[in-house]
């Protein structure tokens, strides 16, 4: 049976441009005064330059323990969420992934989605893929408009998709295999507040997925769903009560392949605010693939993770890694080998 190694990553900010006067986790100012120094306040072009230094210094480290976890990942396919472009895309390829490790991704795609920061999905792929958008559809479209969505302010002629469900086409061996790279509406204005928005989300993948193959044969079909789906089954390793990923396994549609670890290693990312773990990123498979890898386990890539990520303190830290930052991510990679 053919294999793919698959992965998925948000890699957090990997950006073109920065907002240097929004920039206040780790400011300037903080840091001269812990070295007895005052900022400069009367010399504006001296002090913006000093924060792009800080910045840039921060972010070299970032994505040298990004493309370490990349290595670490081995994967054929690497699925990337926050993304700014296709032109950081290909540098970051270029001057770390290639450069650092060898490892030539040559099929590299991005289509630049809904978020209104810019940020997108993407895929790296050492062969050949082709990829189609499912940006633009709408809530009337797919006549998922409710009063759920109504409330949260959204209008049926919006787009469904936050970002944007990224359609991935290629071939393994000789058989046909397509992933679906989606990046979900995030929490941060209240879980409960946007829960109806990943139904939503979710709900729109599925019905792309049985138009795709034909409602009878989706169980039958070689698909995978990953990504950060910003939202969770489990918290601190207990189930809670609802979640906006429901439509994706209703009726055993698809399987959380993370699910074949042991409860305490599922998680992928820590929320400091609420001290908590949980899993918002994903591999879903279909019925017909999880039947051919039933007991296959993935990996959790955690050594990228901050000193400050409880439940690991024992799993060795790449150099540089710090208690807060920098980090590879705040979300630790999730790779797996399937027989399709």
């Amino acid at each position: 049976m053919p294999q793919i190694r698959l992965a998925t990553f948000n890699i957090e900010n990997l950006l073109q441009r920065f907002n240097f006067y929004a920039y206040g986790k780790i400011t300037v100012e903080r840091v001269l005064r812990l070295v007895g120094e005052e900022p400069e306040e009367s010399n504006f072009d001296e002090y913006m330059m000093l924060r792009k230094s800080l910045y840039l210094g921060l972010s070299d480290d970032s994505r040298q323990m990004t493309t370490q976890a990349i290595r670490d990942i081995k994967a054929d396919v690497v699925c990337l969420q926050e993304v700014d472009n296709k032109q950081i895309l290909d540098d970051f390829h270029d001057y770390y992934i290639k450069k650092s490790t060898g490892i030539n991704y040559g099929w590299r795609r991005l289509i630049e989605g809904n978020d209104n920061r810019g940020i997108d999905v993407a895929v790296i792929a050492k062969d050949r893929i082709t990829v189609k958008s499912h940006a633009s559809i709408t809530f009337e479209q797919f006549d998922l408009f409710n009063d759920d969505l109504a409330d949260y302010g959204l209008n049926p002629g919006d787009r469904i998709f936050r970002r944007d469900c990224l359609e991935v086409n290629l071939k393994v061996d000789d058989k046909r295999l397509t992933l679906f790279v989606c990046h979900f509406k995030s929490m941060s204005n209240g879980r409960d507040e946007t829960i109806p928005v990943r139904k939503a989300e979710a709900a729109a993948v599925k019905r792309i997925i049985t138009e795709k193959f034909g409602n009878d044969a989706a169980a039958d079909s070689d698909w995978v769903i990953l990504g950060d789906l910003n939202d969770y089954t489990h918290k601190n390793g207990n189930p809670v009560a609802d979640s906006g990923l429901t439509p994706l396994f209703e009726n055993d549609f698809s399987f959380n392949i993370i699910e074949n670890l042991p409860e305490q290693e599922r998680w992928t990312q820590f929320y400091p605010a609420e001290q908590s773990i949980q899993q918002l990123d994903y591999i879903l498979v279909s019925p017909a693939i999880e039947q051919k890898n039933s007991n296959v386990q993935p990996d959790t890539i955690r050594f990228g993770q901050p000193y400050r990520v409880p439940r690991i303190e024992n799993v060795p830290r790449y150099p540089r890694v710090g208690f807060d930052r920098p980090k590879a991510s705040d979300h630790c990679p999730v790779a797996v080998t399937l027989e399709i």
